[in-house]
């Protein structure tokens, strides 16, 4: 991460007066018109587990700590790639936001052109072999979001009342 400083002038005009301070201008005679502006990346998932597998490096917090460990037995880290064994012993690529949106894309609309719901979607991105821990829910919100599946979704055929017809009361009397 790099820290970058950048110098943004603060205006003097106030859309609702401040209520500690009556008088404003000794309030900006004292501060300076510039302030420090820091760009924060979100941080991968993937981050800590690497850091655990090539380095041996544990984050600080004790929770974040632990679960690092304990996640960590289920994961490869090999040329560079993060990789997670699967209940099958296949390795599956971990990817980042960027590249789950992209398969997602692909395997809901793009070459299989599917249009499947969002387990199945899911299913059809870990035999792709690809992996990251809120795969169903964000398969599942990605189906839920396409715009063809809602317009071509499934009408309900199913009729309002029941199929069967009534029996006429003169065939009940005769027990038939």
């Amino acid at each position: 991460m790099t820290d970058k400083e950048a110098r943004i002038p603060i205006c003097k005009s106030w859309v609702i007066p401040p209520i500690f301070s009556d008088d404003e201008d000794d309030m900006f005679q004292e501060e300076e018109n510039h302030t420090e502006v820091f760009e924060v990346e979100e941080e991968d998932w993937r981050q800590p587990l690497v850091d655990y597998l090539k380095y041996g490096k544990l984050p600080n917090d004790l929770r974040r700590r632990t679960d690092t460990c304990r996640r960590a037995t289920r994961f490869i880290y090999y040329k560079g790639t993060l990789y997670r064994r699967s209940f099958n012993e296949i390795f599956l690529r971990c990817l980042s936001d960027d590249e789950k949106v992209q398969a997602m894309e692909e395997a809901h609309s793009g070459v299989c052109d599917t249009h499947q719901s969002g387990r199945k979607l899911h299913f059809r991105i870990k035999r792709m072999g690809y992996y990251w821990p809120t795969m169903v829910k964000d398969c599942i919100d990605y189906a839920r979001r396409c715009q063809a599946c809602q317009f071509h979704a499934n009408l309900i055929h199913q009729p309002p009342e029941p199929l069967h017809l009534p029996l006429p009361h003169g065939l009940l009397m005769l027990g038939v």
